[in-house]
């Protein structure tokens, strides 16, 4: 180690400067660092005087050991040690760990900081003090290295050669055996209250959605009108109680929608229905008055849990169902396949009149139906024979073409005669193929229903 001649710090031997100052070191003081470190570690108590470091004064001759510390000059003598400084009475703590009890004295002062000195007013490490020359001391406000520190005790102590007697009432008690583990303690430390039973929380109070008392759906809290059917809901209805594990769930009513079903086939706005009869017009909701060719009161929709019935209430343009699988086809039913509304009629051999003269007319090949193109009411246009055992309705392939219609698929539909009757079947068109209602039909879930120019899906829900 290197031992700065400015600061006194120890510094590593490869260092060029100080790191306490930045002094640059010189070989000399490793060589006399290295005496006083050897110095310091071979000292004893026979009261020899340490080496003095270079550049420092010669330190002058402690006491011999047994003699008292005589006063610093400018002082007055007197008996007894030094008195303490202000506010730093004898403290009844025992010493730090490491400076006394059974161990013996701690080690002499760290290299560097010289021998035994003559204690807190000695000379500091920049030379000679104001109190007179002498080696390098501890640090100010410490005591000698072998009194304690600052707060531990008095400044007075024992000779100066000799280390410092620890008071008899300082010395620690020989260690104890603890007494064997006897399960967890009966009660909290000193001082500590006793942990009681922790709060008791009440069960919470019931929220939830409350019951519509006219149609029964639920109607969040603070709701003051449901939001199904508009009614007023009561400040005193009480909130609906969740059901709690165990108990049965309680049945949801059915619900019944109806979905608009825009020209590009996404989903519109929707019409909720309630059991029981709903009247659909354009006199009944936002998702009908727009369109004109809806009658004001058109149709009527009876809902029965997840069964539902139309019914056409004499409406102008009537109430298309799509069809789902092949049906018999009977004299003056109407069809729609696109835009096209056609009407499908019976062709029967002419008959004598009363007075038994017969009809003239061209020969007749075999036809047994027709379809006629319905322009308006009581308006027709083209019709279409029907000859053979089937013919085929498309906008580009079949028997009857409608190739101005692009709501026609290529090949839409058939309509057959199998053993005297008639029958309409769909193949797999795009839009579907719908039959008017005559009177009433039944419907079941996701039911497409055509009115006006709007295209509905039903949605029955238990």
């Amino acid at each position: 180690m290197i031992v700065c001649n400015r600061c006194g710090k120890e510094n590593q031997d490869h260092y060029k400067f100080c790191l306490g100052c930045g002094a640059e070191l010189t070989a000399a003081a490793k060589g006399d660092a290295g005496m006083a470190m050897m110095k310091t570690m071979m000292a004893d108590t026979s009261g020899a005087p340490p080496r003095p470091l270079p550049g420092m004064g010669p330190a002058p001759m402690g006491p011999s050991p047994g003699m008292p510390l005589p006063p610093p000059p400018g002082f007055g003598a007197g008996p007894g040690p030094l008195p303490p400084p202000p506010g730093m009475g004898p403290a009844p703590m025992g010493p730090p760990p490491g400076l006394g009890g059974p161990l013996g004295p701690p080690p002499g002062p760290p290299p560097g900081l010289g021998g035994a000195g003559p204690g807190p007013m000695g000379a500091g490490p920049m030379g000679a003090g104001p109190m007179g020359p002498g080696p390098m001391g501890p640090p100010p406000g410490l005591g000698g290295p072998l009194g304690p520190p600052p707060g531990l005790g008095g400044m007075g102590g024992g000779p100066l050669g000799g280390p410092l007697p620890p008071p008899a009432s300082l010395v620690p008690a020989p260690a104890t055996q603890p007494p064997p583990y006897g399960g967890p303690p009966a009660g909290p430390p000193p001082g500590v209250p006793a942990a009681g039973p922790g709060p008791s929380f009440g069960a919470p109070a019931a929220t939830g959605p409350r019951r519509c008392p006219q149609c029964g759906a639920d109607v969040p809290p603070g709701f003051r009108f449901c939001g199904a059917c508009g009614c007023r809901m009561e400040e005193q209805s009480a909130p609906q109680v969740l059901p709690v594990r165990g108990a049965p769930a309680t049945r949801p009513q059915p619900r019944a929608i109806m979905t608009l079903i825009r020209p590009d086939g996404s989903e519109g706005g929707t019409h909720e229905l309630r059991q029981g009869d709903n009247k659909i017009g354009r006199n009944f909701g936002s998702l009908f008055e727009s369109d004109g060719y809806l009658s004001p009161v058109h149709a009527e929709l009876l809902v029965n849990g997840t069964a539902a019935l139309v019914r056409d209430l004499e409406s102008l343009n009537g109430v298309f169902v799509k069809m789902t699988e092949e049906e018999e086809l009977l004299p003056g039913q109407i069809l729609r396949i696109g835009q096209e509304l056609l009407r499908f009629d019976l062709i029967s051999p002419p008959e004598p009149i009363a007075d038994g003269t017969e009809v003239m007319g061209s020969p007749n090949p075999g036809y047994w139906g027709k379809l006629t193109v319905i322009i308006g009411k009581n308006v027709d246009g083209s019709a279409f024979p029907l000859l053979g055992d089937s013919v085929t309705l498309g906008r580009e392939r079949g028997e009857i073409n409608f190739p101005d219609d692009g709501y026609v698929s290529g090949l839409h539909a058939r309509v057959s005669s199998r053993d005297g009757r008639v029958f309409l079947q769909d193949l797999g068109s795009s839009n579907g193929t719908f039959i008017k209602v005559g009177g009433e039909r039944a419907l079941h879930n996701e039911s497409f229903v055509l009115m006006g120019q709007q295209l509905f899906r039903l949605n029955l829900t238990a």
